[in-house]
């Protein structure tokens, strides 16, 4: 989809962080945003601003943890603005931390592999049809991460392997049908966004009673001191812009994780388990 003008694009977590970059960029590229985040304050905000800059943008509240809602997204997308060109499923949020892998409840599951893999199973569910109907060029891009391509630490690189596994066959499934529609699985590394303050769109349903461990919390804040020394959204969003043109099946947006990444896949070649680091 090497021409973005003119076109429409669905991008979901747009209330900050990079889908809110990404639904600037686009926009600034002449594309028509439909943009979508639970959070309706943030997304009035986000849609706000891309009109102040003389963008073309509506937003649409959206849980992407409901397939009734995605599919709500695409119907008022398409109602609003005709076919859909290209899907952003970026909604992510950071996930249990709060102690052992084994020691997660129901509920940590729920919320976690919800928001985090079975949003973008919806969206590509919900969209890909509608891009093969309209045949026209039309690109999907899934948020996974750079934890999906080293050894995962946490419930959330388990959401996120499963996001790239999902894509590549995504990819590998059209290409076999010949669609004039292109993949991106995108893997950003340290980039600096709200990501370790997901808890707070969690819903009460699937809140536990104890809430976040002490060092739970200590890792959160931690982590979010982190990532606010890391790339701008807005960087990651010229690189995306970029791989969109390009029709780019991978976009890593930095190479500080080579040498995980590297030791993970040799390790795993080797078949030398205890030689895997784990990240954390």
């Amino acid at each position: 989809m090497r021409e973005l003008g003119g076109k429409v694009a669905v991008i979901t977590g747009t209330g900050s962080g990079m889908g809110r970059a990404f639904a600037y960029r686009f926009a600034a590229e002449g594309m028509k945003v439909v943009a979508a985040d639970i959070d309706e304050a943030a997304l009035g905000e986000t849609v706000a601003g891309i009109r102040a800059a003389g963008g073309e943008a509506a937003g649409v509240p959206t849980d992407v943890s409901d397939p009734a809602a995605v599919r709500r997204l695409a119907a008022e997308a398409t109602a609003k603005y005709g076919p859909v060109h290209l899907l952003c499923n970026n909604a992510g949020v950071e996930g249990y931390l709060d102690g052992a892998i084994w020691e997660a409840g129901d509920k940590d599951w729920t919320w976690t592999v919800d928001v985090n893999f079975w949003s973008v199973v919806h969206g590509v569910r919900t969209f890909v049809p509608l891009m093969l109907e309209h045949g026209e060029d039309a690109h999907v891009v899934n948020t996974a991460s750079m934890t999906a391509v080293i050894t995962p630490g946490n419930m959330y690189g388990i959401t996120k392997h499963a996001v790239l596994a999902l894509t590549e066959v995504l990819g590998a499934d059209l290409a076999a049908r010949r669609a004039n529609i292109g993949v991106t699985a995108l893997c950003p590394g340290t980039i600096a966004t709200n990501l370790f303050h997901g808890s707070r769109n969690r819903p009460a349903r699937l809140r536990t009673e104890t809430g976040q461990s002490a060092t739970g919390k200590e890792l959160r804040e931690r982590m979010h001191a982190t990532l606010a020394e890391g790339m701008s959204p807005d960087e990651v969003a010229a690189k995306l812009a970029d791989a969109v043109r390009s029709g780019a099946p991978y976009l890593l947006t930095d190479h500080d994780w080579d040498e995980r990444i590297i030791a993970r896949h040799e390790a795993i070649l080797g078949g030398a388990v205890d030689a895997v680091e784990v990240a954390r």
